[in-house]
Order: structure tokens, then sequence, then C-alpha cells
């Protein structure tokens, strides 16, 4: 069981890239490479997913956003993880196979 002082909460990355020179091509590579090496998972083209455990944590991984984005539009929407789990409405499809294992019940904190 999870303290009730840790308020879990899940960051939603969302971005658009210029691609239009190989630079700018070479900027979203770096970026999406980065963002797999900071933990978030690719949930659709261009929205990423990661988890976060505290506020702390949704604070310090918008930093490191700030520190890595290259131009473009990057947005992040940090919501609760109750909140993803109730409130997300998926139309067509299902959640992808890293969706459904970066879950709560494989958090340990110690």
């Amino acid at each position: 069981m999870i303290p009730s002082n840790y308020k879990q909460m899940k960051l939603l990355l969302f971005y658009d890239l210029p691609s239009s020179t190989a630079k700018a091509r070479s900027n979203y590579s770096k970026f999406r490479s980065n963002l797999f090496k900071l933990g978030y998972i690719q949930i659709q083209e261009s929205i990423y997913l990661k988890h976060c455990f505290n506020h702390y944590c949704v604070k310090k991984n918008i930093m490191k956003i700030h520190e890595i984005a290259p131009d473009g539009d990057i947005r992040i929407l940090p919501i609760t993880n109750k909140q993803y789990e109730e409130e997300l409405f998926i139309i067509k499809g299902k959640k992808s196979f890293q969706e459904l294992k970066n879950n709560d019940s494989d958090l340990l904190i110690i």
C-alpha cells in the first residue's frame, strides 16, 4: 500500500516539432531519444507518458524537459493516476503494452 501523502501523478507530454531541415530532424531524434532515457513511454504518435510518485518528481521532470527541449511546441499535462484511469476515454484502439506495464502495482516505495 502506498502512503496517502504520496500523490501519484502521470505526466502526459505532447509535442509538435519541426522537421523541415536535417538539423531539425536531428533535434527531433535527440529529443525523442532523451524522452525514453528519462522513462517516458510512447502511447501515441508525439504523445508520451511518465509515472511520477509525487509533486517533486513532476517539477523535476518539467525542469528536465525545459533543459532538453528543442524548438517547437511542447506541452506537459500532469494528472493524477485516478484521473488517468477514470477520465481517459479510449474511443478506438486499446492501451498499449507499455501503458499496461507502467502501473502503480509495480511501484515500490522504500
